[in-house]
């Protein structure tokens, strides 16, 4: 690692930071990502110096710039930026936030002169806990804004609030429904019921977060004799579901052994998935 990457790792603790290219741990107390939320973030899993599905994170991120009106970063560049500051770190977890950039003027309408800033950090990957996994239901409910449904913007406070509750009711995840009571997503995972030969997945086209892993499990599911249906879920079938799984960047393809303290049954094509998942480098 280089003696500034190592500086501004020391800085942040264990994680290391990139702000713009440049090797440092602050912000502009002025910059919109701050002041409003203005802005996009993906998690990349890095694995042995690479970032896992990287195309498929800039695409999302693309949408997302197009739909907020910003400038579409380059990939080549952050693609080397993610790597860098893997050096000497094997596994781990690297956040990237996009930003508008240092407000030009005070309130809410951006000028359109503002230069994006941009944040890599470096997190540790998380020890393995060795449990069970514990799925609950939130009482917090998902704003319903197709506008922003599927990206990964920076306003993260519904599921802060669930996350709290969460580690209060000492459970792993929280799934969270929309304002028609429809079960979306968990607060940092997306769902999939498994009702026999079938994966059911909610749609995500007025909230929530279209992930990468639910991406890859609608695209190779097939491969194993799902049939693959979004559709809307509702509490009750939840209730009355034998088998389920979430999925992010970090769990992959996690069973959940119990819902609401119920236990529920094991899958074990779940696991032939994540194998699947595993070779897929796109």
């Amino acid at each position: 690692m280089s003696s500034a990457l190592a500086a501004a790792g020391e800085t942040a603790g264990e994680r290391v930071a990139l702000v713009n290219g440049v090797p440092q741990a602050t912000v502009s107390v002025f910059d919109r990502g701050l002041q409003y939320g203005d802005g996009l973030f993906e998690t990349l899993r890095c694995e042995q110096g690479r970032v896992r599905w990287f195309d498929r994170h800039l695409a999302r991120l693309s949408a997302g710039c197009a739909r907020l009106g910003l400038p579409v970063p380059d990939g080549p560049l952050l693609r080397r930026e993610a790597e860098s500051v893997l050096e000497g770190c094997p596994r781990a977890l690297v956040k990237l936030v996009l930003t508008r950039g240092v407000a030009r003027a005070r309130g809410y309408r951006p000028t359109g002169d503002e230069r994006a800033t941009r944040i890599l950090t470096r997190h540790p990957w998380p020890a393995a806990t060795g449990q069970e996994f514990r799925l609950g239901l939130s009482a917090v409910p998902l704003a319903r804004n197709p506008l922003l449904a599927g990206l990964k913007h920076l306003n993260r406070l519904e599921q802060v609030l669930a996350q709290r509750a969460a580690a209060s009711a000492g459970v792993d995840e929280v799934l969270m429904c929309g304002g028609d009571g429809e079960v979306v997503s968990g607060s940092m995972s997306n769902l999939f019921l498994v009702q026999g030969g079938t994966l059911l997945t909610p749609p995500l086209l007025q909230c929530g977060v279209a992930g990468i892993l639910r991406s890859l499990v609608l695209e190779l599911a097939p491969q194993l004799g799902f049939a693959v249906r979004v559709t809307p879920l509702s509490a009750q079938q939840l209730a009355e579901a034998p088998a389920l799984f979430v999925t992010n960047v970090r769990l992959g393809v996690q069973a959940v052994h119990w819902y609401e303290g119920r236990r529920l049954e094991l899958d074990a094509r779940g696991a032939r998935l994540q194998e699947l998942i595993d070779h897929a480098e796109r």
